[in-house]
């Protein structure tokens, strides 16, 4: 190319940027409102800038709409620095949506640009909806940050009445309440609520569907905290909140320490939670006798306590099943107290219903040995060497192993199998609610949430021929992750393959008596129920 030409083709150039830099600069610094329609074209190598004046937390709202060009927009502060960048996803028709609040009084600017230089010029839209107010912001932003209409017309009643969150604590039962969802037939909506210390930092939910648990958050300028939880309409399970306390000490703070402090126990129970209808008394049922005793045990080298029902009009001319229950101070054994678990009168109101055939129960009691106990081979011993021959000599029983049947919760629940793996000649049947399949029973035990390794029942089964034992088990979706639900799934499976009949169930709770004691009678009605006589 001659010298001539490429002076040609420079003057051209430059004179094709020098009217670009012109029509930029004829952009540049446009004031915007809210009666603000803007189109214009626009270059790859183009900026677009406009200015608009917001006082501390008022913001604009507005939009971009791209046509043929992919846009880029810079928001910055008037100090200067870049407040937001929005560019979305969207390529060169789509639209960019301005929301910006301001942190500080002053001319904000917005530039508008490409950062695609493949693209020679396009066109857009700006347009601005609203410029609000900071009353008329910070209603928007609560209401769009509030999970709920409740929590927002609280916060809205809090700003003229000082006694607003003192009179909505006031009429609630339980520091919880539960509300529908839009468009969702499973599940509802949970609020959990509190007033913690001036010296709590955070507080953290635990129960329900979130296992790791849920952070509160402060209702706005108010002392109220809450958090939300989406839970299925037929849950149940019990739930706790944790303060986490931060003090200080010394002239200028200079001693800091902190504690956990557990704060509150709550139940929620859905809508649709299952009916648990034998837990209650009945009048005009007959019910049966209580009685408490003991019974001396080589192979625990002591007295154990015990408490005896025996079915209402009791005959001691015909057999019975014999129910053992561990845990006994959890399932009734004491006379004229309430129990989490009120296993006579679930007895009672079965028999009365004529759901199971008549069985007399022994409630074992722990007498804060459970520990050991329940993973222990003298236990076992005791259980089917002198309890189960004891009872046999005081009542009725019947002289089969299909007829015994031993239940328990957590580590009953795996006491119970154990027991009937080594004893399966007298012992056919367990109920096992959340049985604690976790458990090596060696000095390097499993983590109770995050097990290494298998438990000891799971390899136990496994290496087992099939031996003559039924099972009723049932586990919360909500119990501790891999150690409890998990490995309750793999001992199931591992029963089925071997040929074990197994009555499975899951239910939407947790690690708690809230379940277990209406799931129990599902275990007895499963294995003694009169449908299977």
């Amino acid at each position: 190319m001659n010298s001539f030409c490429k002076a040609k083709l420079s003057t051209i150039l430059f004179f094709v940027l020098s009217i670009s830099c012109i029509s930029a600069q004829t952009l540049d610094r446009r004031k915007l409102n809210t009666e603000t329609a803007i189109e214009e074209t626009i270059s790859s190598f183009e900026n677009h800038t406009y200015t608009i004046d917001l006082e501390n937390g008022m913001a604009i709202i507005g939009k971009v709409i791209q046509v043929n060009i992919d846009l880029v927009i810079d928001i910055y502060k008037p100090n200067g620095q870049l407040l937001k960048q929005i560019e979305s996803p969207n390529g060169k028709n789509g639209v960019e949506a301005i929301d910006i609040t301001s942190n500080e009084s002053g001319t904000y600017k917005i530039n508008i640009h490409t950062l695609d230089k493949n693209t020679f010029k396009g066109s857009y839209q700006l347009k601005v909806e609203q410029i609000l107010t900071l009353e008329q912001n910070t209603r928007r932003i609560i209401k769009r940050e509030l999970p709920t209409d409740t929590l927002y017309n609280l916060w809205e009643a809090s700003l003229t009445d000082d006694k607003a969150i003192d009179t909505f604590l006031a009429a609630q039962a339980q520091s919880h309440i539960i509300e529908l969802i839009d468009s969702d037939d499973s599940n509802m909506l949970v609020t959990y609520f509190c007033v913690p210390h001036k010296n709590t930092e955070y507080v953290m939910l635990s129960g329900g569907p979130d296992f790791l648990g849920l952070r509160f958050q402060r209702l706005p300028n108010t002392k109220l905290f809450f958090v939300t939880q989406r839970v299925p309409k037929d849950a149940r399970f019990n739930y706790g909140f944790n303060y986490f306390n931060l003090d200080k000490a010394g002239p200028n703070g200079e001693i800091v320490s902190r504690s956990v402090e557990h704060a509150y126990d709550g139940t929620v129970e859905m809508p649709s939670a299952p009916k648990q209808v034998y837990i209650s008394e009945r009048d005009g049922i007959e019910k049966g006798s209580l009685f408490l005793t003991s019974i001396y045990s080589d192979f625990l080298q002591e007295d154990r306590k015990i408490t005896i029902h025996t079915p209402a009009n009791y005959n001691p001319n015909k057999p019975h099943n014999l129910l053992i229950v561990f845990d006994g101070e959890a399932y009734g054994a004491r006379p004229n107290r309430k129990a989490r678990i009120p296993t006579p009168t679930i007895v009672d109101n079965l028999l009365a219903d004529k759901k199971i055939t008549p069985t007399v129960t022994v409630l074992v009691w722990s007498m804060g040995k459970r520990s050991k106990d329940l993973i222990s081979e003298k236990f076992g011993n005791f259980i089917s060497k002198e309890l189960i021959p004891w009872a046999r000599s005081a009542y009725n029983i019947y002289p089969i192993s299909d007829k015994i049947i031993l239940a328990g919760s957590s580590r009953g629940g795996f006491a119970a199998s154990y027991i009937a793996l080594q004893h399966s000649d007298v012992i056919g049947n367990v109920i096992s609610q959340s049985g604690s399949y976790w458990i090596k029973g060696t000095n390097d035990e499993n983590h109770w949430i995050y097990p290494e390794d298998n438990g000891m029942l799971i390899d136990l089964y496994k290496q087992s021929k099939l031996l003559p034992i039924k099972f009723y088990m049932d586990i919360g979706l909500y119990d501790a992750g891999a150690s409890m639900l998990g490995m309750n799934r793999q001992f199931r499976d591992i029963l089925e393959l071997k040929g074990y009949k197994v009555d499975y169930h899951e239910f939407k709770g947790g690690h708690n008596y809230v379940n277990w004691r209406g799931t129990f009678s599902n275990g007895l009605i499963s294995l003694i129920g009169t449908a299977a006589e």
